[in-house]
């Protein structure tokens, strides 16, 4: 064989192999996405660290009639600041909610964060620290801010980004 045609196999080859690596890699993510999409389809186990140290699990809301908001949050978002200054003005739609606060910054700059914006005299709003990556584990790559609502431990809502309350708990 001449030069010029083992060239040609060998770039021929190293396409198909490529393509090929490609294709996988697509589909690889696409699987793992849906699994993880499947995975948070009903409440998973999570456990959190509430602001005064004692430890908070995700198990009692399974079987809770209450609808459950799982907000994922950072103190320094805009986004989720001003999240917090609607759940003042549309306190009438939380009586009936329980809404999980869950940030991985620090427990210091939380605290600041919840004094500052009077969290604390919101009804049924528990602020948790997740400084081990829980969240990340059950729920996957997140934005900030994202939401999570279940019902009975299922999931009736996702949504990522700034939204409305009454978006987030319209039935």
């Amino acid at each position: 064989m001449n030069r010029r045609k083992i060239i040609l196999i060998a770039a021929a080859a190293f396409l198909i192999l490529f393509s090929s690596f490609l294709s996988y890699k697509i589909w690889s993510t696409a699987k793992a996405k849906e699994n993880f999409n499947a995975s948070i389809q009903h409440l998973p186990s999570v456990k959190f660290t509430k602001l005064n140290g004692s430890i908070f699990n995700t198990d009692s809301f399974k079987t809770n009639e209450q609808l459950l908001v799982i907000n994922y949050f950072n103190p320094e978002c805009d986004h989720c600041q001003s999240m917090v200054k609607e759940m003042f003005h549309e306190q009438v739609l939380l009586e009936n909610v329980t809404w999980l606060m869950i940030t991985s910054h620090s427990k210091e700059g939380t605290r600041q964060f919840v004094d500052s914006m009077n969290i604390s005299k919101l009804p049924n709003v528990i602020v948790l620290n997740d400084n081990a990556s829980e969240f990340v584990n059950a729920f996957g790559t997140v934005s900030v801010p994202s939401f999570y609502v279940y019902k009975n431990g299922e999931l009736i809502r996702k949504h990522n980004g700034e939204c409305s309350i009454a978006y987030l708990l319209k039935p």
